[in-house]
């Protein structure tokens, strides 16, 4: 066997380990959320306009959709998938009507009887 051959055998079988283990995935998730957040970063700095999604706005201007991202937010955190939430958090935010949502705004619609708690 050739090093080339020994370097590409290692390389594959790195890959296979780093991916059962889930690292290789982790570390995706944090690369997209790190891209994401320079591209906001970069239209904060030039005073760019941030792209709204008009479906979204809408949503959240309900008590339901608020409710729903909310919701997401909270198996977001409760299931440590921090990356997705650093790119989740900043979206919804954007276009929400000055709500800023949070995961205690879930556990307010528990506590109002709005959702049923199942925990």
């Amino acid at each position: 066997m050739s090093a080339a051959e020994d370097d590409t055998e290692l390389r594959d079988l790195l890959i296979q380990n780093l991916e059962n283990s889930g690292v290789l995935n982790k570390l995706k998730a944090e690369m997209r959320a790190a891209v994401f957040l320079a591209m906001e970063d970069q239209e904060r700095q030039e005073n760019k306009t941030p792209l709204i999604n008009e479906n979204l706005k809408k949503c959240l201007n309900t008590k339901d959709g608020r409710l729903m991202a909310s919701l997401i937010m909270d198996f977001l955190q409760v299931f440590n998938l921090d990356f997705s939430l650093a790119v989740f958090q900043p979206e919804i935010n954007s276009v929400s009507s000055g709500t800023r949502l949070t995961r205690s705004s879930a556990a307010l619609h528990r506590e109002q009887g709005d959702v049923p708690n199942h925990r």
